[in-house]
């Protein structure tokens, strides 16, 4: 009787389990073909915004213009940020207080993947001025000295005036101030845009050094030649050409070489500089960005998980690798960081997701930067550093048979 009650124990309790089991079953879904969300692609452009001395300029002001417009403000780095910014090509612009303003073009192009495009520039001080008074009896005299990356100090260079007596038209007060590009040269006179002259061949005559020339009386006129003097090295003064900028054009302009020293007949009031070919070349590489969290798996997880942002960090600017051991060598360096900008440095960035992620999916994301080895050639000497350029970032999401679709 026993053996038969416990037979019959076994017998309901596996009835149990084998419908209980049944039910469950039932009731589950098939989390396989749960279909994963979409991620909508999001564009950024940011940047860092210097001054000549390779140091982030707090409180500048940075205008975008295009498809949508905004205006963003550095931070105390010089960096800035325009998030969630639609497909198109921008016009950006870069102002702070007491330097020269600078612009540019980017695009934000259509695709599967986010970007971020990084723009990086240096603004020349406007304060930067001697003034020196002018009489008939005695003339004047006064220097000036360029401005230079704070780690680059011999491309620090005094330019002298020796204005001689009876050398203008009538007595005025004339100011020398640097120039530090032939686009700022003639920015600064209101002739063309700075856009205007930005793109030059490779290898062609550019700006080592400059220096500009004018008069606070409208109408004086120079009728005697003031010796505008650069204070080079032997290297630099034998490699050079001096022009001046006159109607319209850069053309040449009477000039010796004196220990080291470019002297320049200044006949008008203008820009002047030293002017040498200089080649740029870049090759570039790939590297991933770092995020806080890349992964998001809810493959089998008990309930929908939200996902808002995602955190990663990347550079902005450029790190200069080669360090200045003559004068020439040091202003190849100054025009490598006016081309390719300076003031590296370590920044976040935020990438929003929003989306919710039922069970049995997952999200993934990933991002690459486009780092840059430049370089600047001219007269046998070279010059390089390292550029931080555009982050493009990826995200895909899947389910259990890994199937469904990215951003």
């Amino acid at each position: 009787m026993r053996k038969f009650m416990k037979v019959g124990v076994f017998a309901l309790l596996g009835m149990a389990l084998a419908f209980s089991a049944g039910s469950c079953s039932d009731d589950d879904p098939d989390y396989s073909n749960v279909m994963p969300p979409t991620v909508e692609q999001v564009h950024n452009i940011s940047g860092s915004i210097a001054g000549i001395d390779g140091k982030g300029i707090s409180g500048a002001t940075v205008t975008m213009d295009g498809t949508m417009s905004a205006t963003a403000t550095t931070d105390a780095n010089g960096y800035f940020l325009f998030e969630n910014v639609k497909v198109g090509t921008y016009n950006l612009k870069a102002t702070a207080e007491g330097k020269l303003p600078k612009e540019t073009s980017v695009s934000v192009t259509d695709g599967s993947d986010g970007q971020n495009v990084v723009w990086n520039v240096m603004l020349a001080s406007v304060e930067a001025v001697v003034n020196i008074p002018v009489t008939d009896a005695e003339g004047g005299e006064g220097t000036v000295t360029t401005e230079a990356l704070e780690s680059n100090e011999m491309a620090r260079i005094p330019v002298e005036v020796v204005v001689p007596p009876a050398s203008l038209s009538e007595e005025a007060e004339i100011e020398i101030s640097p120039v530090y590009s032939e686009e700022e040269a003639v920015q600064s006179r209101g002739m063309m845009s700075v856009l205007a002259l930005s793109a030059r061949a490779d290898g062609e005559s550019r700006m080592l050094v400059g220096s500009r020339l004018s008069c606070s009386k409208s109408g004086v006129t120079i009728t005697k030649s003031i010796e505008l003097t650069f204070n080079v090295d032997e290297k630099t003064a034998t490699e050079v050409r001096a022009q001046k900028y006159s109607n319209g054009a850069w053309v040449d302009v009477s000039s010796r070489m004196e220990d080291g020293k470019v002297i320049v007949e200044a006949d008008e009031f203008t820009s002047y500089g030293l002017f040498v070919g200089i080649s740029f070349t870049s090759t570039s590489r790939k590297e991933a960005v770092s995020f806080s969290q890349s992964v998001w798996d809810n493959l089998y997880g008990s309930g929908s998980l939200n996902v808002e942002t995602a955190t990663y960090t990347y550079k902005v600017g450029m790190d200069v690798n080669t360090s200045g051991t003559t004068v020439f060598t040091a202003l190849l360096i100054e025009s490598l960081a006016r081309a390719f900008g300076a003031n590296s440095y370590q920044t976040q960035g935020s990438y929003p997701l929003h989306v919710t992620l039922p069970v049995g999916t997952k999200l993934e994301i990933s991002g690459v930067q486009q780092v840059n080895t430049v370089t600047a050639s001219a007269a046998g000497r070279s010059v390089s550093g390292t550029q931080y350029g555009d982050v493009t970032i990826a995200v895909a999401t899947s389910n259990r048979q890994h199937t469904g679709g990215s951003n």
